[in-house]
C-alpha cells in the first residue's frame, strides 16, 4: 500500500451493518498500526433504505481528509437489489474493485457492470444465514474484502468483532473467514459501444405542486415516490387465517395496506418498506415476512 490512502465506498440498506463494517475495518486497521478512518452518510432513512458508509486506509500517512468518499478504489455492496436502482461505480477510480453480496454467477453479475474494473462476489446472505441464522452480511462481506484488496490480514479483525459482538463473535468471525474463502473474482472491461444504463430518477413533489396547509395522503408520503425499493423484506397474507379485522391496515404507518377482494387485505409493495409492524400486530398470525429475493 506504501503512502496511498485506498478509499472505500460502502452501499447497503438501513439493518444490514454497513456502517458497523466500516468501524470494525478501520479498527483493524488501527490495531495493525495504520492510519483509518470510518464515517456512515445517511439521513432520516429507516430500516431497509440506501445507506452509504466510508473507509479510508493509509499504511504511513495520518488522514486529513474527512469528507465522504466520492472516488472509490473498492466499492462493497451489501444488497444486490441496490444495482437494480443505483449506479454503485460512480466516480470510482479506473480499475477499482466492487464486492458484491450475491448468489447469481458472476457472469450474471458483471452484466450490471461496463467499466475497466476488478469484480468479486461472494453469498454472503446464504452464508450468514448458515453461521448467523439471520441475513445480516456485514461480518461476512468484510472477509470478502479483506480477501480482495489485503489491506489487512484477515486476523486482525477478530479483536474488534469479539469486542463488538460479544458472545456471537466467533459465528460473525465464522461468517468473515468462509467469505474470505468463497470469494470468486474477475477482470472487466469497458465496453464502449454498449448503451449506458439509466436509472429511474424519484423526485418528491415540489412546494408549488403541495398547496399551503394541504395533506399528503397518499402511501409513501409521496404519489410517485418509489419507497417500496427499500425493503429487504414483505408481508404475505395467508387469507385462511385471516379474520378481515382489519388491524393491518390501521397499523401500517405507511398507509400501503389496503382491502382487497371479500374485505380481505393486501400490501402494495410499490410503497411497503418491509418494517414487520403488520405482521406483529396481526392477531391470527395470517401475516408472515417474507425475504425479498
Amino acid at each position: 500500500m506504501q503512502d496511498k490512502t485506498v478509499e472505500i465506498r460502502w452501499h447497503g440498506r438501513g439493518g444490514q451493518g454497513s456502517v458497523t463494517s466500516a468501524e470494525l475495518l478501520a479498527l483493524a486497521a488501527i490495531g495493525e498500526g495504520k492510519f483509518a478512518q470510518a464515517m456512515p452518510s445517511f439521513g432520516p432513512e429507516r430500516r431497509g433504505a440506501p445507506v452509504l458508509a466510508f473507509n479510508r486506509v493509509n499504511e504511513k500517512k495520518p488522514i486529513l481528509n474527512r469528507a465522504g468518499v466520492v472516488n472509490p478504489d473498492v466499492v462493497v455492496v451489501l444488497d444486490p437489489g441496490l444495482l437494480e436502482i443505483l449506479d454503485v461505480t460512480v466516480g470510482m477510480k479506473e480499475n477499482g474493485f466492487i464486492i458484491v453480496n450475491s448468489a447469481k454467477s458472476i457472469d450474471e453479475v458483471k452484466k450490471f457492470f461496463n467499466c475497466n474494473c476488478k469484480l468479486g462476489i461472494v453469498d454472503a446472505s446464504k452464508i450468514a444465514k448458515e453461521t448467523l441464522g439471520v441475513n445480516i452480511v456485514n461480518t461476512t462481506m468484510l472477509g470478502a474484502l479483506v480477501k480482495a484488496t489485503g489491506l489487512i490480514k484477515i486476523e486482525s479483525l477478530e479483536e474488534p468483532i469479539t469486542e463488538r459482538f460479544g458472545g456471537k463473535a466467533s459465528h460473525n468471525i465464522q461468517a468473515c473467514k468462509k467469505a474470505y474463502e468463497e470469494l470468486i473474482t474477475t477482470e472487466i472491461k469497458e465496453d464502449k459501444s454498449q448503451e449506458e444504463r439509466t436509472f429511474s430518477v424519484e423526485k418528491l413533489p415540489s412546494w408549488k405542486e403541495i398547496l399551503p396547509g394541504a395533506v399528503v395522503v397518499h402511501p409513501g408520503s409521496a404519489k410517485d415516490y418509489k419507497t417500496g425499493d427499500w425493503r429487504s423484506s414483505e408481508p404475505v397474507f395467508d387469507f385462511d387465517k385471516c379474520n378481515k379485522c382489519g388491524l393491518c391496515f390501521i397499523y401500517c404507518p405507511e398507509g400501503c395496506i389496503r382491502p382487497v377482494d371479500d374485505g380481505y387485505f393486501k400490501a402494495n409493495v410499490f410503497y411497503c418498506k418491509g418494517c414487520g409492524i403488520c405482521a406483529k400486530e396481526c392477531p391470527k398470525d395470517a401475516i408472515k415476512m417474507v425475504e425479498v429475493e
